[in-house]
């Protein structure tokens, strides 16, 4: 799930203060040959780096030793580039122990920012947390020396370094500490209008929707998700759309909606097929065969899992090729063949242990140089403490009785003030409690009032656009453009009908199922049927009630069935029934029953050949509601939705 996303940033600065020691010219040359070779870094790498040596070589001669530092930074992002990281984290080393001599240079802060990056792709997570952190601050150290520069590019490079520690807290799963990182990214990037901050607002919203997906919040995860797939659609940025749907589907499993999760899936292979980015196909297909684990299909699981293998070892990080095959453990084991299962738990235990020791043994060392100093700092207070309990000593020795009277008789006389201050204190507490429960008291029924009349004004608006359609339908000529206007009307009703409902009753939580259907089928019956038409109809329930997320998809469900009914079942019949049932089958599954006798479904609808658009929105919306929909004919057709709630 977990990937990096924020690459290590280069960015180039001009002419700054520590340049006066060296000529004009030198100064420029060096300049062009350091555009020069950013330029090509990401375009040529072999002519980069021939630009780069002649950086070097020139800046070797200059002064101050800045410029040299300066052109260490081309060389550690050269290696980065060609896959040496280690040569890279030498190269920056060296870089640092130059540009430390200018704490208050912009390049001091790359080379801090850049090392850190160096760590995360070795998933030395810890190590790049303090790094990130080091960068933050003396972002915040010198702020004032650095918006002399460029005040916006500045405020970016700081939202960078909080995003970086985000997504360090985020592979290391502190979600918590993770979300309040990215929030702090949007707060700092809030008022910048540019292209780039807009583009780093999509990204971070997405992964903080990965964060609440840790927390187990899976609305949040899906809000945030959609969020950051509308900011990309407003940039132009359709390609990363894929990254919105991995987000999506990661909440669709959470949810145990393991086929809905698969359709994002789908929906994020076409988006990176775009981009030709074949490393976050590979995440989809890892993530398709944990979708087959859990809907218990382990050979289609082992068949993606095992093509995967290769790529894994190849490109992947180790916390990834854990994670694979981990999975090809848990898969074998479904399938009862336990000893290649536990061959792979081995394999996963070995990489998990490595990168356990990796990470724990940086927080060791980190916690010890800590707690040395804090150690230090604390035997200097204990020193000074004692000997001030020593003079405090001598001085109680020398002084008489009669100031020890006097001591103990204010001492007295403090506690009982204290004591008269504590039941005040107590008294005033519990008057302002009480207080406070009739105000708690009154705004809840203000709340229930307020709440009442959002669902009545919900109602309206539905009303005002079932009238705009009808005007509409007055006006259209075009037959099928006016069933299209009138099928419309009828499913704005059906969740108009909902927000009536919660307006009229005293608990503005739930809604009766049978008061519900028995409304509506008869809104439907009056608006479709000829007045000399005879249809009847049923409810029957067992006493259930839903709340609006629930109610609104099964009114969907009613209108598409009872629709279709109407229309078209009893075209051959005096009277036509209508049957409805609903029956609770667990403590949160129910099954609903919708019959007639009337002409039936025709059998290319039931057999899946041919879909009609009233047929495609019962099965989605009884997806939505975690179950599914089964059509049939039985003397008249039957509809059966089993659902959750």
């Amino acid at each position: 799930m977990l990937k990096f996303v924020f690459i290590p940033i280069f960015i180039l600065i001009g002419i700054n203060s520590y340049s006066q020691e060296s000529s004009a010219q030198k100064i420029a040359e060096f300049n062009r040959l350091h555009d020069i070779t950013v330029k090509y870094q990401s375009t040529n790498l072999d002519s980069s780096r021939l630009y780069m040596d002649s950086c070097l070589a020139l800046a070797k001669e200059m002064r101050p030793h800045y410029y040299f530092g300066k052109a260490l930074q081309l060389k550690t992002r050269g290696e980065f580039y060609e896959g040496e990281i280690d040569s890279s984290i030498v190269y920056g080393n060296q870089s640092l122990e130059i540009l430390k001599e200018y704490p208050d240079s912009l390049e001091f802060f790359f080379a801090e920012y850049n090392q850190g990056n160096m760590f995360l792709y070795r998933e030395d997570n810890i190590q790049a947390l303090v790094q990130f952190k080091k960068a933050a601050k003396i972002i915040d150290e010198h702020f004032d020396v650095y918006v002399s520069v460029d005040r916006e590019q500045v405020i970016m490079n700081r939202a960078y370094c909080h995003a970086s520690i985000a997504m360090v807290l985020l592979n290391l799963e502190d979600f918590s500490g993770s979300i309040r990182s990215f929030k702090k990214v949007l707060k700092i990037t809030d008022k910048i209008e540019t292209y780039d901050a807009q583009m780093l607002r999509s990204v971070v919203l997405g992964n903080l929707g990965a964060a609440y997906f840790g927390l187990g919040d899976y609305d949040a995860t899906e809000s945030l998700a959609i969020a950051s797939m509308d900011l990309k659609k407003s940039l132009g940025q359709n390609g990363t759309l894929g990254y919105s749907f991995q987000i999506l589907s990661d909440a669709a499993y959470g949810r145990g909606k393991y086929k809905l999760c698969l359709r994002y899936l789908d929906e994020s292979d076409k988006k990176f097929e775009v981009l030709d980015t074949q490393i976050e196909i590979d995440r989809n297909n890892f993530k398709r065969a944990v979708c087959y684990l859990a809907l218990k299909n382990a050979d289609k699981a082992i068949e993606l899992l095992s093509n995967l293998e290769e790529t894994y070892r190849k490109d992947f990080p180790k916390k990834d090729q854990a994670d694979l095959y981990e999975q090809l453990a848990n898969a074998y084991q479904l399938k009862g063949d336990f000893e290649l299962a536990n061959d792979y738990f081995r394999i996963t235990l070995k990489y998990r242990k490595d990168l356990d020791v990796k990470n724990d043994r940086k927080i060791v060392n980190e916690f010890i140089n800590f707690f040395e100093k804090e150690e230090d700092q604390l035997n200097h207070k204990i020193q000074n403490l004692r000997n001030v309990q020593e003079k405090e000593k001598l001085e109680l020795q020398i002084e008489g009785e009669s100031e020890k009277k006097i001591w103990i008789y204010t001492l007295f006389l403090v506690s009982i003030v204290c004591l008269i201050l504590v039941i005040l204190v107590i008294s005033s507490a519990y008057r302002r409690n009480k207080r406070t429960n009739v105000e708690l008291s009154e705004s809840i029924d203000e709340n229930k009032i307020l709440f009442k009349e959002v669902h009545h004004r919900v109602k309206n608006n539905f009303q005002i656009i079932s009238s705009l359609l009808n005007l509409q339908h007055g006006i259209e000529e075009d037959e099928r453009g006016k069933k299209v206007l009138t099928d419309a009307q009828g499913r704005i009703q059906s969740m108009s009908l909902v927000h009536e409902m919660l307006y009229r009753k005293s608990d503005v939580k739930k809604i009766d199922f049978d008061q519900y259907a028995g409304e509506l089928v008869d809104s439907i019956i009056k608006s479709f049927t000829k007045e000399d038409a005879m249809i009847e109809y049923s409810v029957k329930d067992a006493n259930c009630s839903f709340d609006l997320e629930v109610a609104v998809p099964l009114g969907l469900i009613l209108n598409e069935a009872i629709t279709n009914a109407v229309k078209y079942a009893f075209n051959d019949l005096k009277i036509g029934k209508i049957d409805i049932s609903l029956d609770q089958k667990n403590e949160n599954e129910y099954q609903l029953v919708i019959r007639d006798n009337g002409a039936g479904i025709p059998e290319e609808y039931i057999n899946g050949n041919k879909e009609t658009l009233g047929v495609e929105l019962i099965n989605i919306l009884s997806e939505q509601l975690g179950g599914k929909a089964n059509f049939k004919n039985e003397e008249g057709a039957v509809i059966t939705i089993e659902f959750k709630s």
